[in-house]
C-alpha cells in the first residue's frame, strides 16, 4: 500500500520534489536514528552513573562498617592478651577509633536512599551494632574492673557472638549489594542489547525505504529518459515519422516536447536542403545534381531517352526586358515542360536556359512525339507585362544505352546535338545521326596534351600570305603542330578539336599567342614586316581574359597592335553571339585586326559581316578550288570581293594551289592569298630562307614577268 503511495506520488511529483523529498525522508530518519541513539546513550549513562554511584557506595559503606568492626575485634582481642595497663591504653585508642568510624559508616549506610533494601534492613544492622557496642563496652569495662579472665569469658560469652552476628549482617548486605549491582548490569546490557536492535532496525529500515525511493526516483527518471533517448535516436537515424510519448512529470513532457519541436524543425530544415541541394529555386523544378542522380540510375539498368533543351536568343530578350522578365520567362517555360512532361518521366532545369527531359523507357518513335509536344508548347506565343515573347528552342536527343550509360559522356552528345541542330537552324538534332569522332587513339593523345605543353613539344608552322598587289608577302599565318616524340608530327584537325571540347584549348591559346606575338616582335626588329594571323577558338573568343592578357603582352613587346590579326570562324560567333560581339569590339578597340574565316561555308555570313568589326574576310577554300574555271564559283568570288570593297574590307583567298588561280585572284583585284602554291607552312626557323629564295620570284611578278611557280607536291603538311 506505502509502495503504491509512493509510486503514485513519484509520477505526480517533479523530479526536483521528488529528490528533495526522498533525501529529506532518509536525512528525517537519520536524525530520527541520531535522536534516539543519543537519548538511549543518555538513559544508559544515567542508568551507569546510578549504577556506578548508588550500589557502590552502600556497598562500600556496608563494607567499611565490617572492616572498622572487625578492627574493633582484633584490637579487643589484643587487649585482652594485653596484662599492662600502660600498653592497653594505646588500644582503647585505636577501638575507640575503629568503633566510631563503623557507626559512622552504618549511619551513612542508614540515611542513604536505598530503594534496593527494606529500611528493616538497615535497623536491624544498626540494632546489631548498637547490641555489639554496648557489648563491646562492657568486656572493656570487665577488662578494668574484674581482669582479663572475667573479660575474656564476657567476650566468648556474648560480645564475640554479638560481633559474628554484626559481621554477617553486614557481610549479607554486601552481598545483596552485589546482587543488585548484578541485576543493573543485567539490566544494562539488556536495554544496551534493545537499543542495537532498535538501531540496526531503523537504520534497515533507512536503507530499505532509501533502496525503494531510489528504485522509484530512477524509475521514474530513467524510463521516461530511456524514452527520450529512443526518440533522439529514431530523430537520429532519419525516422521522423515515430510517435512521441507525453512523458511523465514536468520536465520529461518539457523535454520531449523540446524533442519534438526539434524532429519538426529539422524536417523544415531537411527539407529545405533538399530542396536548395536538389530544387531549382527559381522554377521549382529539380536541379542539375537531382537530374544527373536520375539519368545515372535510369541508364545503369533501363533504355530510354535524354533530351536537352536550349533557348534560342534568350541572351538578347534577357538583356532587352531585363533579368526580372527573363526569369518569369525561364518560370512559364519550366511550366510549359511540366505540363509535357508527366510521371515516370522527369523535367530538370540544368541551369541557365538549359533544360533536360528524361523519358524513361522511350524509343526514337515515342521520342519523336515528345518533342514535338515540347516544341509546340514552346512556341505558343508568350505575353508578359503587355510584350508578347515569340520563343524557339533548339533541342540534343541521345538514346541510353544504344548512345551510352556513362551520364556525363550522355551530357556531351546531347549538346554537341544541340550544337548540330543549330548550325542546322533545326530544331532538334539526333546524336546518332552525329558521327562520333572520339576514338581511342584520340583519346589517347588528349591525356597527353598536357605533358606536351609542358615539355613544349607543340610547335607553330606559318604559311606566307601574298599581297597581290605589289607582289610581296605581306603576312603569315600560324598554324599549330604537335611534334610528338614518338607519334611524330600530329596534324592540327586530330587534336585540336578535342582541346576545344575539353577546355585544355584555353591553356594552348596563351601559350600560342605569347610564341606568334614574340616572333613578330623579332621580325620587325630584324626589319621584316609581317602580320602575323591566328585562329582563336569560341572558348578562347568568350574568355575574359583574352583581351587583358593580349594588352599586356602588345605591351611587354612593343609590337603594333595591327600587326597582329586574330581569325574568328562563324561557328565561334554562334555559341554566345552578345558575348561574342562584345569581346570583337574590346579587340578593336586595342587595333587588333580581326578577320572572318572560311567565309561561304557557314548559313549567315553576311549577317557577321555587317555587324561585326572586322577588317579581313577569308574566303573558303572550297569556292577558290578552280575558281578560274567554274562559274559560279568566280561569280560568288567575284561579288564578294566587290562587296568587300564596298564595305572597306579586305579579302583573303585560303587554298590557292595553281598559277591559273592565283591569275584569276589578281585579276579580280582580290588583295591577299595564301595556299600550297605560293608556300606551304614551315618552322619559323625556315621562313626568312624562303623569304630570300622566293624574293626574285615575287619582284619578277610585279614586273610582269610569269607569275611564281608552283609547287608541284601539294598535299597538307
Amino acid at each position: 500500500m506505502i509502495g503504491d503511495t509512493l509510486k503514485r506520488f513519484a509520477q505526480l511529483a517533479s523530479i526536483r520534489s521528488r529528490l528533495i523529498l526522498a533525501f529529506s525522508a532518509l536525512l528525517g530518519l537519520l536524525l530520527a536514528l541520531s535522536v534516539m541513539a543519543s537519548q538511549r546513550l543518555e538513559t544508559l549513562g544515567a542508568s551507569m552513573h546510578e549504577f556506578v554511584d548508588q550500589p557502590a557506595r552502600l556497598a562500600l559503606l556496608a563494607e567499611r562498617a565490617n572492616q572498622h568492626s572487625q578492627y574493633a575485634a582484633i584490637q579487643l582481642l589484643r587487649l585482652l592478651q594485653t596484662p599492662e595497663r600502660d600498653r592497653r591504653i594505646p588500644l582503647y585508642a585505636q577501638m575507640d577509633a575503629a568503633m566510631t568510624a563503623s557507626d559512622a559508616a552504618i549511619a551513612s549506610l542508614a540515611q542513604a536512599d536505598n530503594r534496593a533494601y527494606p529500611q528493616a534492613h538497615i535497623a536491624q544492622v544498626t540494632e546489631l551494632r548498637r547490641r555489639y557496642g554496648a557489648l563491646f563496652q562492657e568486656t572493656v569495662e570487665l577488662i578494668e574492673i574484674q581482669g582479663l579472665t572475667q573479660a575474656r569469658a564476657h567476650f566468648e560469652r556474648q560480645t564475640d557472638a554479638a560481633l559474628k552476628a554484626l559481621l554477617d549482617e553486614t557481610l549479607s548486605l554486601t552481598a545483596r549489594q552485589q546482587a543488585l549491582m548484578n541485576l543493573e548490569v543485567e539490566r544494562f546490557e539488556q536495554s544496551a542489547s534493545g537499543t542495537r536492535l532498535q538501531i540496526v532496525a531503523i537504520t534497515a529500515s533507512a536503507l530499505l525505504l532509501g533502496a525503494l525511493l531510489a528504485l522509484l526516483i530512477s524509475r521514474s527518471i530513467v524510463i521516461p529518459i530511456g524514452e527520450a533517448v529512443a526518440v533522439a535516436e529514431t530523430i537520429a537515424a532519419g525516422h521522423y515519422n515515430e510517435r512521441i510519448p507525453h512523458g511523465r512529470g514536468p520536465e520529461v513532457q518539457v523535454l520531449l516536447r523540446a524533442l519534438a519541436l526539434m524532429r519538426r524543425n529539422i524536417v523544415i530544415r531537411e527539407e529545405r536542403i533538399t530542396r536548395l541541394a536538389y530544387v531549382d529555386s527559381l522554377t521549382g523544378l529539380p536541379n542539375r545534381a537531382h537530374f544527373m542522380e536520375a539519368l545515372a540510375t535510369a541508364s545503369a539498368g533501363e533504355h530510354g531517352a535524354l533530351v536537352i533543351l536550349n533557348i534560342d536568343r534568350f541572351a538578347p530578350i534577357n538583356n532587352a526586358l531585363g533579368h526580372a522578365v527573363g526569369d518569369r520567362m525561364l518560370g512559364e517555360i519550366a511550366a510549359r515542360l511540366r505540363a509535357c512532361v508527366a510521371t515516370p518521366h522527369l523535367v530538370a532545369r540544368l541551369g541557365g536556359d538549359e533544360f533536360a527531359m528524361l523519358y524513361k523507357g522511350s524509343d526514337r518513335s515515342a521520342s519523336a512525339g515528345h518533342i514535338q509536344m515540347i516544341l509546340d508548347a514552346l512556341r505558343r506565343p508568350m505575353r508578359l507585362d503587355g510584350q508578347r515573347l515569340d520563343i524557339d528552342a533548339s533541342l540534343g536527343v541521345v538514346f541510353y544505352p544504344d548512345d551510352g550509360n556513362d551520364p556525363t559522356a550522355l551530357l556531351r552528345r546531347a549538346d554537341l546535338a544541340i550544337k548540330a541542330a543549330k548550325r542546322r537552324h533545326d530544331s532538334f538534332a539526333f546524336a546518332a545521326e552525329l558521327e562520333d569522332v572520339v576514338q581511342h587513339e584520340q583519346l589517347t593523345l588528349l591525356g597527353e596534351m598536357r605533358d606536351a605543353l609542358v615539355r613544349n613539344d607543340f610547335v607553330i608552322y606559318y604559311q606566307p600570305k601574298l599581297h597581290l598587289a605589289d607582289a610581296r608577302i605581306s603576312g603569315v599565318e600560324a598554324l599549330l603542330r604537335w611534334q610528338h616524340p614518338l607519334r611524330g608530327l600530329i596534324a592540327p584537325d586530330l587534336f585540336i578539336p578535342f582541346a576545344e571540347q575539353t577546355g585544355f584549348i584555353r591553356e594552348i591559346t596563351p601559350w600560342l599567342i605569347r610564341e606568334v606575338v614574340g616572333h613578330a616582335a623579332q621580325w620587325r626588329r630584324d626589319g621584316v614586316e609581317l602580320v602575323a594571323s591566328l585562329n582563336i577558338s569560341a572558348l578562347d573568343l568568350l574568355n575574359p581574359a583574352l583581351i587583358d592578357g593580349l594588352q599586356r603582352l602588345l605591351i611587354q613587346t612593343s609590337l603594333p597592335a595591327e600587326m597582329l590579326c586574330l581569325e574568328i570562324t562563324e561557328s565561334a560567333l554562334m555559341d554566345d553571339p552578345e558575348r561574342a560581339h562584345e569581346h570583337l569590339l574590346a579587340l578593336a578597340r586595342l587595333g587588333v585586326k580581326l578577320s572572318i574565316d572560311d567565309y561561304g561555308a557557314g548559313h549567315a555570313s553576311l549577317a557577321y559581316v555587317r555587324t561585326l568589326p572586322v577588317h579581313e574576310l577569308k574566303i573558303d577554300r572550297s569556292f577558290i578550288t578552280r575558281v578560274d574555271q567554274q562559274p559560279k564559283s568566280a561569280a560568288i568570288v567575284r561579288s564578294t570581293i566587290v562587296l568587300c570593297r564596298e564595305l572597306g574590307l579586305s579579302v583573303v583567298a585560303e587554298g590557292v594551289e595553281t598559277a591559273s588561280e592565283l591569275e584569276w585572284l589578281q585579276v579580280n583585284h582580290c588583295d591577299l592569298a595564301q595556299g600550297f602554291g605560293i608556300g606551304r607552312p614551315m618552322p619559323v626557323h625556315e621562313l626568312y630562307g624562303w623569304l630570300a629564295i622566293s624574293h626574285a620570284g615575287l619582284a619578277g611578278t610585279a614586273a610582269g614577268r610569269p607569275a611564281l611557280q608552283v609547287e608541284s607536291d601539294s598535299k597538307t603538311v
